[in-house]
């Protein structure tokens, strides 16, 4: 499928993208670092054929057809642009899907405007927080205050755990030559930003329905963080993918497909 993308101006001049598909519930879906609003294509294409959506992709700044800036590089800009397109928009209680840091932009909107607009949402592979020490120990792999700054200066561990489909892998890449390229060296303030991010106490402020996914291969973090989630929200659950690595809407979007009409189906309104 093709894309038509639409453009707004942000209260600190960034142009931003994202398309806007279908009629019906709205579902926002919000992609990590350095990925794309296309890049959920095979979604979009499953819930248009269930019906009763409306589906809006969302470039962040920096990511996909929005524009490469040099400011707000920051999680909680990032949560301040989501809620500038729900005004834009004008869009009533929203189901939220964040994959990895698009979660994290979802948690800086509710601390900054709660979740008295959105109706559920959906964390897909992002820990809340991302150094282990005494209080938290599901953060990425072995990284402590004492040697993070090793982390934060090597490469980003490999992010699947098997084979994307090569007819999946041709549409990402088709899709990826429309936006701007991706600036992983421009862009390394906001991932600093995101790795000393703490939302668990953002946890129990949620009283919305939320799934926590996690993956049982993910190179990040360990599944487990979907579980103990969980436990910090009365309105939490969650659900975990046996074979998949940090991208299962694309490593498994059979299953994953499956999981995610379970749930809109489950919340969209009447």
């Amino acid at each position: 499928m093709e894309f038509q993308m639409n453009y707004f101006v942000t209260s600190d001049h960034a142009t931003l993208s994202y398309f806007d598909i279908g009629e019906g519930q709205p579902v926002v879906l919000i992609a990590g670092y350095g990925g794309n609003a296309k890049s959920w294509f095979n979604q979009v294409e499953a819930l248009l054929a269930y019906g009763g959506f409306r589906i809006i992709g969302f470039d962040r700044r920096n990511h996909g057809a929005s524009q490469n800036v040099s400011y707000g590089q920051h999680i909680a800009r990032h949560g301040e642009d989501l809620h500038h397109l729900l005004e834009l928009l004008e869009l009533r209680k929203p189901i939220l899907i964040g994959h990895s840091q698009g979660m994290s932009t979802i948690y800086a909107y509710i601390m900054l405007h709660s979740v008295k607009n959105v109706r559920a949402i959906m964390s897909v592979d992002q820990t809340p927080k991302m150094i282990n020490d005494k209080t938290w120990k599901y953060g990425m792999y072995d990284v402590t205050y004492d040697n993070f700054n090793e982390t934060l200066t090597r490469d980003l561990p490999e992010t699947t755990f098997k084979d994307i489909d090569i007819v999946i892998r041709e549409k990402l890449a088709h899709y990826k030559k429309q936006d701007h390229q991706f600036d992983y060296i421009a862009t390394k303030p906001l991932l600093f930003n995101h790795f000393f991010e703490n939302w668990l106490d953002m946890l129990p402020r949620i009283t919305v329905p939320i799934l926590f996914v996690g993956c049982e291969h993910s190179a990040y973090w360990s599944h487990q963080h979907a579980e103990e989630c969980a436990k910090y929200v009365q309105t939490g659950h969650f659900y975990i993918f046996e074979t998949s690595g940090h991208l299962p809407h694309l490593e498994d979007p059979v299953e994953f497909n499956k999981m995610l009409l379970a749930f809109v189906d489950q919340y969209a309104s009447a």
